[in-house]
């Protein structure tokens, strides 16, 4: 199937590492160009030298996306280097784990500022620009925590849903100039992030395979390139007819009825 993102402009935040890499390089390897942002220079550097032959259409920013400023930089960078946006990937940050009594107001701000209101101020920097153009999508990374509460997990899954909630609110408004907007909630990924969790956890390698195992009805934990697949379809015109969903990923994980 070829999805068409030859020559297309992609924003991917978060992209030095994980579902985030894995997007970069599969948009590369589909012909588009992307900017990609995260903290670090030295792993978007890595990214970017992973590019092989597509070297030439990838540009990175280190930028906190917790600071306004930052996110009009590099959406300033994208149209400079590249002339437009027609996608952003809002894929940039996580929420911690631990227990209620012991998290205070700030650790709930903290997180907030990066997985819930860097999504928001992504998405509002570049939707004038998406409009002016007559189109675009907005595709937003949220995760499966969103419909699976977890005592252990209340800051990153109320964000979560709130994010369910915004995408499908960004949807109604993006409808009036053609720009789409979606979700995915991935459940468990094969990730830094998710083996730094699992080795907390576990005291072997073998007892973290089965940690694994026994994470989702399929026997088995998804890897960024699953993820990244699934987001190069929902930002093509393959997709054109899929706008304001949360599409679930994630092995069987969520057994409700909603996700």
């Amino acid at each position: 199937m070829k999805l068409g993102l030859d020559g297309k402009i992609a924003i991917v935040t978060g992209g030095s590492k994980g579902i985030g890499r894995a997007t970069a390089l599969g948009l590369l390897a589909e012909g588009a160009s992307v900017m990609l942002c995260a903290r670090g220079i030295d792993a978007l550097n890595e990214v970017a030298a992973a590019a092989g032959d597509a070297r030439a259409r990838i540009a990175t920013i280190a930028a906190d996306l917790t600071d306004g400023v930052a996110i009009k930089r590099v959406v300033a960078r994208a149209v400079e280097q590249f002339g437009r946006v027609d996608i952003l990937i809002n894929n940039a940050g996580s929420a911690r784990t631990g227990e209620f009594l012991k998290l205070d107001d700030q650790a709930w701000i903290d997180d907030w500022q990066l997985k819930f209101f860097g999504y928001v101020r992504m998405a509002r920097e570049v939707l004038p620009r998406m409009e002016r153009q007559g189109g675009g999508v907005i595709l937003n990374v949220i995760g499966a925590a969103a419909t699976n509460p977890r005592r252990s997990y209340m800051i990153g899954g109320a964000a979560n849903a709130a994010l369910n909630h915004f995408t499908k609110a960004l949807a109604d408004e993006g409808s009036k100039s053609h720009v789409r907007v979606v979700g995915i909630n991935p459940g468990p990924i094969l990730t830094e992030r998710l083996l730094k969790m699992r080795t907390g956890l576990t005291p072997s390698a073998e007892s973290a395979a089965e940690a694994f195992r026994k994470m989702t009805p399929l026997g088995r934990v998804g890897t960024p390139e699953e993820v990244a697949d699934l987001i190069m379809f929902l930002v093509s015109d393959r997709a054109a007819f899929i706008h304001g969903a949360n599409i679930t990923i994630d092995g069987g994980y969520t057994q409700g009825l909603m996700g």
